[in-house]
């Protein structure tokens, strides 16, 4: 007698699933097709993590602490003074010209950052468009050989609680 794999599938699906049944346990089957009724239960946790809480404005990010839970992200602009993908000199040329805007204006916070295959030095958190551009020209004035790269971008902002 030669038996077929659907056959064979068939008949160890079967024991499968009426196995733990005859040894008095209740199986998924028999949990979905008991009551016509489906019940999922999970943890609380695992709820919580599903669900995306943004932090109140009186309270701080999670996970963050000193500096950076003082400050709450929102849309602002910031001032953009260089971006280049030259993967030999950019990082070293947006960090030495982020040193050189720290010691001038001590007051501005610079940002270096890489997005592939960008890296860029934006500067400053702005509420609004005017600020930035009342820096930008601060900027140009201060540096003139870069004057034709700073300009005025959207970003996310930090601010001081």
């Amino acid at each position: 007698m030669t038996i077929n794999r659907k056959t064979l599938f068939g008949i160890m699906a079967a024991m499968f699933i009426a196995a733990p049944a005859a040894m008095g346990q209740v199986t998924i089957v028999d949990q979905i097709t008991s009551d016509g009724r489906n019940t999922v239960a999970q943890p609380q946790a695992l709820g919580l993590l599903l669900i995306r809480q943004e932090p109140s404005a009186s309270e701080s990010a999670p996970g963050l602490s000193g500096e950076a839970a003082a400050r709450q992200r929102l849309s602002g602009y910031r001032v953009q003074v260089f971006l280049d993908n030259n993967p030999s000199t950019a990082k070293s040329t947006a960090r030495s010209r982020a040193n050189a805007i720290s010691s001038r204006f001590p007051e501005l916070r610079t940002y270096v950052t890489y997005n592939s295959p960008y890296w860029r030095l934006r500067v400053g958190d702005f509420k609004s468009q005017a600020e930035a551009a009342a820096a930008a020209e601060d900027l140009r004035h201060a540096f003139p050989r870069s004057a034709k790269e700073i300009r005025v971008v959207r970003d996310n902002i930090n601010l001081a609680n």
